[in-house]
């Protein structure tokens, strides 16, 4: 049997605009899947729902 069940899943959207150049949007790539920008998004996350008590029971996780 599982240890944990899922509760509920959120999902974002990061959009750009249509005529942005290529270049620049490959920069913004790189950024996105870089690892810093994961682990700053993991903690401030973390810092989010730190601020209500009553989630200490829910493990979160994080991927693409």
């Amino acid at each position: 049997m599982a240890k944990t069940v899922v509760l509920d899943e959120l999902h974002f959207t990061l959009r750009i605009t249509n005529g942005l150049p290529g270049s620049r949007s490959d920069e913004l790539g790189v950024t996105l899947r870089g690892t810093e920008f994961m682990n700053r998004l993991r903690r401030a996350i973390r810092t989010v729902v730190g601020g209500y008590p009553e989630l200490s029971v829910v493990r979160i996780s994080l991927s693409r």
